[in-house]
């Protein structure tokens, strides 16, 4: 079950034996054998580090190694005191207990052998189960418990309590088979998870001690208490339906909630578990719309009282009486005097009396209707879910009965989006609406809102904002309400306690908007960084520098950086989740990227002395969320370059010398196979384009790579990809794009160029691009000019069809998702979310930068459908019949119109797939269909029989067509 390493290659050699278990064995040393090239057969060698976990103390890493492409994971324990990495075969959702005194897991069942068991067609009940992994990092003991479906732990609550639920039985049981209970055991029966629930069973980690619940459905902790709340079907004559509570320092369950029949839903607990809500349906009647109370427990009392139900006074009684809803959530605030719930209007019900040839199926589109009818379908099931935020207020804890409650506040009935403070504890939340600009979502995408300050005491509001486009967010303390205006291009900032509205910034003496934005849209602001504590300022974000603002604006905004004369970009870096704002005096960790090497690293900043020390960095990509330990000045970060797999690297923070330079242990070695493979390098390419300015690419060379020979190249590209110099690129089926590591290790040249656009001119912007730094490359000698091809997708796609279409420069190209007539796509429809496509080509992506009737030229002129006739360049296209960002019927004009005019052209649609292939046995065809092209046209490699022939209907899903002609076939 689980092994102890100390060699990383040990380590990985063991995942790459036969998925159901390990073996020993040794790796070819790296001077064996010569290096070889990727073949797609070597994709399943390659893992992926996910889910890293660290323990409280920082003495432990847990973390995943998962197959990139499907296979058993296994979960590898890291222990910083012996530097020994210890191994669990098939482990998933690693957590550490809050203590940090044991790892609890998932096992998963062997996949090879459950496939094998479905081949058989075992039924999905006789399948094997996970089941629960419990390891105590002092010691070495595992625990292993079967048949388990979930588990949970407290996130903060001591005492080392765990939660697990068992599968549901099919069978009749005897009570001696199953958990230990301190209550008396009901009469087994079947069990089914949704209807009847499950056991659920309590243990105390360090002794073992186990409490039993008999058919429980939702179970959840308190956040900072070993406290559980429960909900029971009661599907016994000794056990009835409820909710129930468990408390270490009692025995057995405490009933808050107990009835003859019932459906709970929305279980709560404020942070110490001293508080409890929930919502019940208590009328039995099966198939009606539920009925639910809102029920509350509070400490000291012996059960939960209803609150609130359909029968309440606050409720909105126009032009139907409302119900309190089962799709809010239920919850407290962080101090738990507020306690917060959903209401909703009725929902239309269907006339069941009416046969199914009676009803009339009929879509009626108005154009008065607020939302284009497609948008309202994609709409249909949130809006049947909605609800309206209500506050309970809650008296002081006491331990009385029945518990106090104050008042309810209904905050609004006709403001759908809501921002609350994250402890919601302050008195005031921003409701936000865009319904009355809903109609222009079509041609603008991101409609203006309407914003209101609502008072939680009494549900008075305040106008902040009226029609423009912004997203408003509270202060930690809630003092204040924040905003970029789009419009302005500015920050504004509200203050609760004067009721003034200040602009913080005029981009004098620097710009908050994002200044490479070339849509013909507003810019969007870089962000805030974090605010003070007690809402004293906050930091905003200019492109390269850190920035305090007096959120009242009375004092001038401070430089707290200095990356603009550098080129260097800061951003801060939260490392305790729970922290909302910084003390004056902390040192904040910033991440950095230099623009001009794209070399990233971590600095800290003093803010009680405004120093700004560099702590480590340099040619890599650095990880953005570093993992800090809570109880402990530790980090668990990765680095990655294009040669360098992101691992995983241990880090103390040194208090007394925190700025020194660290001490990296590498704590991970995922993919050691690497070294056996043809990698190449990357570098930075600058030319310069027909506008005068100086442009970059990535320019991705083989191994061994000489100058004087001359190469194939594929370009790919999409807009700005150069920023992405240190990525590093496992060999992986993507879904869209080329693997550049993969063909460079074939020995082609990749070069992915930037793109800066014009507005109006988005496909002549690509081609000035693309074109003039092929040319560049050109002159450098080692480009074989008779075997260049282009690969994009989606607006990469679209960019690809224009250009074959304007120049034979490329022997072949592949376009995935392309847009081939911008007039017929800019009324088409995002079937994802129902919109129309007009916003993309007026205000965003598309670039267009106004109407169709506006400028019928440009979107003749950026359409490649029109300029077929010049292609001569075979192409191949990827689009399928399931796309929700691209209409299918993009792809089709362009096969169409290229087949008809006799040009080489294929096309693939995997059925039933999105904008790109998701499923791995998809995936994994489309790389190699596009890499038997490009060999084809760029190698000279023979061609396969599907170029040749195609798949016909008679064939598909039978034979493929993936085999290689002979010289002469055709």
């Amino acid at each position: 079950m689980l092994h102890v390493i100390t060699s990383y290659g040990m380590s990985f050699l063991l995942l790459l034996l036969p998925l159901a278990g390990f073996a020993q064995g040794k790796l070819p040393s790296s001077g064996a054998a010569a290096k070889r090239a990727l073949q797609h057969r070597e994709v399943h060698r390659w893992r992926k580090i996910e889910r890293p976990r660290l323990s409280p103390d920082g003495q432990w890493v847990a973390y995943l190694l998962e197959p990139v492409t499907e296979g058993d994971a296994a979960l590898h324990l890291w222990n910083a005191s012996t530097g020994e990495t210890t191994v669990f075969e098939r482990a998933a959702e690693p957590q550490f207990s809050a203590d940090g005194r044991y790892l609890v897991f998932r096992i998963k069942p062997p996949l090879d052998s459950l496939k094998t068991l479905r081949r058989r067609k075992v039924s999905s009940e006789d399948l094997p189960r996970d089941s629960l992994g419990i390891y105590a990092l002092q010691g070495g003991a595992l625990q292993r418990i079967p048949q388990v479906h979930s588990f949970a732990l407290p996130e903060k609550g001591p005492g080392n309590w765990l939660a697990y639920q068992l599968v549901p039985r099919r069978e009749a049981k005897s009570t001696a088979d199953t958990a230990s209970t301190s209550a008396s055991s009901p009469k087994a029966k079947k069990e089914d998870l949704k209807e009847n629930g499950s056991v659920l069973v309590v243990r105390q980690l360090d002794t073992g001690r186990e409490d039993t619940l008999w058919f429980a459905l939702e179970y959840r902790f308190a956040r900072r208490a070993s406290v559980l709340i429960a909900s029971c079907s009661g599907k016994d004559s000794a056990l009835q339906a409820g909710v129930y509570l468990f408390r270490p320092d009692q025995s057995g369950w405490m009933p808050l909630l107990q009835t003859a029949q019932g459906k709970f839903a929305r279980l709560a607990l404020d942070e110490e578990g001293r508080k409890a809500a929930f919502l019940a349906d208590t009328t039995g009647n099966r198939g009606a719309v539920p009925s639910w109370t809102l029920y509350y427990w509070i400490e000291g009392t012996p059960a939960a009282r209803a609150i609130a139900d359909a029968r309440s006074d606050f409720l909105p009684q126009e032009p139907e009486r409302w119900a309190i809803s089962e799709h809010a959530p239920v919850l407290f605030s962080r101090d738990g005097h507020l306690l917060y719930f959903g209401i909703a209007p009725p929902i239309p019900q269907p006339d069941t009396t009416l046969l199914p040839e009676e009803v009339v199926q009929v879509e009626v589109w108005a154009w008065t209707q607020p939302r284009i009818y497609t948008e309202m379908a994609r709409r249909l099931e949130d809006d049947r879910k909605r609800s309206y935020p209500v506050v309970c207020h809650l008296d002081s804890p006491a331990a009385v009965w029945p518990p106090p409650v104050r008042q309810f506040t209904v905050l609004g009935t006709d403001l759908p989006e809501w921002q609350f403070q994250e402890e919601r504890n302050a008195h005031l939340a921003l409701g936000i609406t865009e319904e009355p600009y809903a109609y222009r979502k079509p041609w603008e995408g991101d409609v203006p809102r309407d914003v209101y300050a609502v008072n939680l005491d009494d549900g008075s509001r305040r106008l902040l904002v009226k029609e423009k486009r912004c997203r408003p967010a509270l202060s930690p303390q809630a003092k204040y309400a924040l905003w970029w205006s789009f419009p302005d291009t500015a920050w504004f900032c509200w203050s609760a306690q004067s009721g003034r509205t200040v602009q913080l910034s005029d981009n004098r003496p620097s710009a908050f908007f994002d200044q490479k934005s070339d849509v013909p849209a507003e810019p969007a602001p870089y962000g805030v960084a974090t605010w003070l504590a007690e809402d004293e300022g906050v930091i905003l974000y200019d492109r390269y520098d850190l920035w305090w603002f007096d959120p009242n604006g009375a004092r001038p905004p401070q430089r707290m950086t200095r990356g603009r004369e550098t080129r260097t970009v800061y951003r801060y870096v939260r490392l305790d989740p729970e922290v909302r704002a910084e003390l004056p005096q902390a040192r904040l960790l910033l991440h950095l990227f230099h623009e001009c090497s794209r070399d990233e690293g971590y600095a800290w900043l003093d803010l009680k002395t405004g120093a700004l020390s560099p702590w480590m960095g340099g040619p890599f990509r650095y990880l953005r969320t570093p993992l800090k330990a809570t109880k402990a000045d530790v980090l668990v970060f990765s680095k990655e370059n294009y040669a360098v797999f992101p691992d995983l690297y241990w880090v103390p923070i040194i208090a007394s010398h925190p700025y020194g330079r660290p001490v990296e242990r590498r704590i991970s070695e995922a993919n050691p196979q690497q070294k056996e493979f043809l990698w190449g390098s990357i570098e930075l390419f600058r030319w310069m384009a027909p506008s005068g300015d100086t442009l970059e690419g990535l320019l991705v060379k083989p191994e061994n790579f000489d100058p004087k020979k001359q190469y194939p190249l594929i370009v790919n590209f999409y807009e700005r990809l150069s920023d992405g110099l240190h990525q590093h690129r496992a060999p992986e089926y993507h879904r869209s794009q080329i693997n550049y590591t993969f063909y460079a290790s074939r020995g082609y040249v990749v070069f992915a160029p930037d793109i800066p656009y014009r507005i109006g001119y988005p496909g002549q912007s690509a081609y000035d691009a693309v074109v003039s730094g092929v040319m560049a490359l050109l002159q450098e000698g080692f480009i074989d000019p008779r075997r260049m091809g282009l690969q994009g997708h989606s607006w990469g796609g679209y960019q690809t069809a224009y250009i074959v279409s304007r120049t034979p420069l490329f022997a072949c190209a592949e376009a995935g998702a392309p847009v081939a007539n911008m007039t017929s796509a800019y009324g088409g429809i995002r079937w994802e979310s129902g919109l129309v496509r007009q916003f993309q080509y007026e205000r965003q992506q598309s670039r267009i930068g106004g109407s169709l009737w506006e400028y019928p030229l440009r979107y003749w002129e950026n359409s490649p459908l029109f300029f077929l006739d010049r292609v001569q360049t075979p192409l191949l296209i990827l689009h399928n019949d399931k796309d929700g960002a691209v209409p299918w019927s993009q792809g089709i004009e362009l096969y169409t119109g290229l087949r008809r005019l006799g040009k080489p052209v294929w096309m693939l649609n995997y059925n039933d797939e999105p904008h790109w292939p998701v499923k791995l046995q998809n995936r994994a065809d489309f790389q190699l269909r596009m890499q038997q092209f490009f060999d084809h046209y760029l190698l000279d490699a023979p061609k396969p029989a599907w170029m040749a022939y195609g798949v016909p209907p008679l064939y598909k899903g039978i034979q493929q067509g993936l085999e290689l002609l002979e010289s002469g076939q055709h």
